[in-house]
């Protein structure tokens, strides 16, 4: 026998209420669970943990501009959590600013050195495996950084990991613009938007690891960009020792024994 549900079909439901089918019956009211979207909204907590997760995003994506614009190769040499580890560092340099959580600007130019000495592969660390001395130096304008490495040996100043033959020195400076949060966009925006994630780089040849000095070596790395490096722009400098075996007429990359820094940020 069906049921008569003219009335109820004709009775407003409560807000607090929604309506389900069923056989035989075309609508029953039913208590909804948890707090509505307007109650959400207005929750101090909910408020906080979207405010938190805006800061979370930026960070993420400056961890993400970083990693992209590395090479394929140097990108190997980063280990599996390095990730996490990479934007939790850009996260804490938000509260490093005043204004409201999930507005605050994340100001590279400003705090970016305190990146200096990132490792991307723990494990092993870029600065335990190459002994050599060697000078850093800025250009003549921001964007240009000078490498000089004077005459040393391989097999003296390395910590190279075993059956490795070879070895190559990269090197590859990124530009990360600033960004501050936009009210009217309700999100975070470049400074210099044209700007990010550019970059330019430094590589060895194939170079061997033997008892023989290298001659030294000088190299200059850009960022190409004719307007010129504004200030609200944080230029990292990444540096790698990758290590390689050679076998059956090719060299092999020993990613996971080799290591990279984030050295300087300009």
């Amino acid at each position: 026998m069906k049921l008569d549900t003219s009335h109820s079909l004709k009775s407003k439901i409560p807000e607090a209420y929604h309506s389900y089918v069923t056989q035989n019956i075309d609508k029953i009211p039913s208590s909804k669970k948890g707090t509505s979207k307007d109650q959400t909204k207005q929750d101090p907590n909910s408020l906080k943990s979207r405010s938190s997760q805006k800061e979370f995003a930026i960070a993420s994506m400056m961890a993400k501009s970083l990693r992209e614009s590395l090479s394929p190769t140097m990108s190997e040499i980063c280990e599996s959590y390095v990730s996490g580890r990479l934007i939790a560092k850009f996260r804490n340099l938000t509260s490093l600013e005043d204004g409201q959580t999930g507005r605050r600007p994340m100001t590279l130019s400003k705090h970016g050195h305190l990146l200096n000495g990132f490792e991307f592969n723990s494990e092993h660390p870029y600065e335990q495996i190459f002994g050599a001395n060697y000078f850093i130096k800025s250009g003549s304008r921001k964007g240009q950084v000078i490498l000089h490495f004077p005459s040393f040996i391989p097999e003296n100043t390395f910590a190279r990991p075993e059956g490795a033959t070879n070895f190559k020195i990269k090197a590859r400076l990124v530009a990360l613009s600033d960004f501050s949060f936009d009210i009217n966009e309700d999100a975070y925006v470049a400074k210099n938007k044209d700007l990010h994630g550019k970059f330019g780089d430094f590589e060895t040849a194939m170079l061997p690891l033997l008892k023989i000095p290298l001659e030294p070596m000088t190299a200059m790395i850009g960022i190409d960009y004719p307007e010129g490096i504004p200030e609200e722009t944080a230029c990292f400098l990444v540096m790698a020792i990758s290590f390689y075996k050679y076998e059956k007429g090719k060299f092999n990359h020993l990613s996971k024994k080799s290591g990279m820094t984030i050295k300087r940020v300009y």
